[in-house]
């Protein structure tokens, strides 16, 4: 390899182990999203046992109510790793049925993605960024949404502590 080539190769090298080192570039891989909060900080924020995190994906965990009767009415919680893409649509929703709920003090910004069905039924998602970190927390199982909107914003907030 002549000088020329020598000098482009570390040059090349040098420039991406810089923009490598940041934190989270280059692919770093996302955090066990079961690693994130344990059985018991779910189980206090439900207000009833949950079993051990079930790992259903790569990047979504579920802690559920052991035996529930009808499981569409399940206290549970899935946390999944998201990304700043997922995050943008969560603030300007592109779906009509959703609208962005700003969620104040919770790690470096988070916002509610809030949809109706049809049938008139709300549900809330809690859409959080941490530094490069993004993630939702979801909660199942109450009727009443404020409910689930608290627990969410507990939960998010003891998952900012371990990113």
């Amino acid at each position: 390899m002549d000088s020329k080539n020598s000098f482009l190769a570390a040059v090349v090298f040098l420039f991406s182990f810089s923009i490598c080192s940041a934190p989270g570039a280059c692919g770093a891989p996302p955090p066990d999203p079961c690693s994130l909060l344990t059985q018991a900080q779910v189980s206090a924020a439900l207000g009833a046992t949950v079993e051990a995190p079930h790992l259903d994906a790569p990047k979504l965990c579920r802690w559920a109510t052991p035996k529930q009767p009808n499981p569409v009415n399940a206290r549970m919680v899935v946390l999944t790793i998201s990304s700043e893409r997922a995050f943008g649509f969560a603030k300007i929703p592109v779906v009509s049925s959703t609208k962005a709920v700003p969620a104040s003090g919770v790690c470096d910004d988070a916002v509610y993605a809030v949809s109706v069905d049809a049938s008139g039924y709300s549900t809330a998602q809690l859409h959080v960024k941490k530094g490069g970190a993004y993630f939702v927390v979801h909660v199942y199982g109450f009727p009443d949404q404020t409910k689930s909107m608290e627990i969410e914003k507990t939960l998010a907030l003891q998952t900012c502590s371990k990113l």
